[in-house]
């Protein structure tokens, strides 16, 4: 059973706040989690934390007691709504196991609350430490532990840990030497432990693949319904003339072209919308990063419901090139813009209106409604004309935000780095930061809700 966990920094920061308030004293607290569950593995996802009161239990420096009474609502709210439960307390000192204490505690709360929940899938312990590490163990029915695969912090930063070092050949160790030097064995470790999702693989899309091939990334997940046609042959990187002829998805070009590479990467390829399929959502869900190289609203939106509902960051990559009608380039800018659960979304940043993403709706769900409309609609099929270089540089600096997320090397904090902007005419480049979001589309009351809802859907 591969069991992982998932939470943001602001839940990640109170849980600490509250477990090591300096007394040196261990205190509990406990989670309502989303569940991701597929056939792979199991992920929690912290939906609401709920931090036990200290005069509500007996703290020690090796102990701590409470009454079940005191956690009952939560216990309600998880059989309501199918929440897994994740209970947290302290130890002082790092490193330390779970001791035989904490054994005979974890069997007998969470034989109640599979009591209560009547689930067959895993709830999950974790002791944390003074410096915030974890260390976690998933309990199934039959109470028998099992050792957590990986944890994952995201805002900001991306703090992955992975509780196993299996993963790591000589002949990988070997290839990636160079990477190591320049970010260290651990972000080597991280990338070679890392499932990315890739939405959108030709303009923007197949550079930053290339990328991340190289880079050592573990996983690839490429979604894309089109085929490669000769008008791709100037931007994407693996495509060759036999693909053209043949009508070959862009997908499986690109995974060709990967295996070709020999770097022993994995590759999902899913030849379809985000929006039409709960599988491609499901696959993108259990991603530890996502990017997004898609020009559609509605693709983008799906794709930030996926980073809130599921707790995955995402980086999304846009770039405008206009001609200015006399063989010449009026402006080249593009943007990269770092999402995580709770930040901005990409509708509130103005990446894309609400009318634009109503409109696209329409045209895929009933074309000939689209058509009627069409008169309203402004550039509707206006193209960018696309330039591999531009492209590439745009994928690049997305693929340094995502080192930095994972390896913070700016001498800023990554928080002044929530949007680039690149306007290669004024050959510019500046960064922003940007609020929390307010949208009634990513609310905290469906942060981290998982697969309790079976289909994402935009209609609110």
């Amino acid at each position: 059973m591969k069991v992982s966990f998932k939470l943001t920094e602001c839940q990640h920061n109170k849980l600490q706040i509250h477990l090591h308030p300096g007394d040196g004293l261990e205190a509990v607290a406990f989670g309502l989690c989303g569940r991701l569950n597929t056939e792979k593995t199991n992920i929690l996802l912290l939906h609401e934390l709920y931090l036990l009161p200290y005069n509500e239990c007996e703290r020690a420096e090796d102990f701590v007691k409470w009454k079940i009474d005191n956690v009952q609502h939560l216990l309600e709210k998880a059989l309501t709504n199918d929440y897994a439960i994740v209970k947290f307390h302290s130890h002082g000192i790092k490193d330390s196991d779970f001791s035989k204490l904490d054994d005979i505690s974890d069997r007998s709360f969470f034989e109640c609350v599979y009591g209560w929940t009547d689930t067959e899938f895993p709830h999950v312990s974790i002791i944390m430490y003074p410096d915030g590490s974890f260390r976690g163990r998933a309990i199934d029915k039959k109470q028998e532990f099992h050792t957590l695969y990986s944890t994952n912090i995201v805002g900001d930063n991306i703090n992955k840990t992975i509780y196993s070092d299996d993963i790591l050949t000589p002949d990988f160790l070997e290839f990636t030497d160079r990477n190591t030097q320049a970010f260290g064995d651990k972000t080597t470790k991280i990338l070679k432990s890392l499932k990315i999702g890739v939405v959108g693989c030709s303009g923007t899309g197949s550079p930053t693949i290339e990328q991340l091939v190289r880079l050592g990334v573990g996983e690839l997940v490429l979604v894309d319904n089109d085929k490669g046609e000769l008008a791709n042959m100037n931007r994407i990187y693996g495509l060759t003339m036999d693909d053209v002829k043949t009508n070959e998805l862009k997908v499986n070009s690109i995974k060709k072209h990967i295996d070709s590479i020999g770097l022993g990467t994995t590759v999902i390829t899913l030849p379809f919308l985000v929006q039409e399929k709960q599988s491609v959502v499901n696959e993108l869900a259990s991603c530890d990063l996502i990017f997004g190289c898609v020009d559609s609203a509605e693709g983008r939106h799906y794709l930030n419901l996926i980073s809130h509902y599921y707790l995955v960051p995402l980086i999304d990559i846009g770039v405008k090139l206009s001609a200015d009608g006399n063989g010449g380039i009026d402006s080249i800018n593009g943007n990269i813009h770092y999402i995580h659960p709770g930040s901005a979304s990409l509708l509130e940043r103005n990446v894309y209106s609400s009318k634009r993403l109503a409109d696209e709706e329409v045209k895929r769900t009933d074309p000939e409604e689209f058509e009627k409309r069409q008169v309203y609609f402004d550039n509707t099929n206006v193209t960018s004309p696309a330039v591999i270089s531009v492209n590439t540089l745009h994928s690049s600096l997305a693929v340094c935000e995502m080192l930095s997320r994972i390896h913070p090397y700016r001498y800023n904090e990554n928080c002044k780095f929530d949007s680039t902007h690149i306007n290669l005419c004024d050959w510019d480049i500046s960064a922003t930061s940007s609020p929390k979001s307010t949208s009634k589309f990513f609310d905290f009351n469906t942060l981290g809700i998982g697969n309790k809802q079976p289909l994402i859907r935009i209609s609110s």
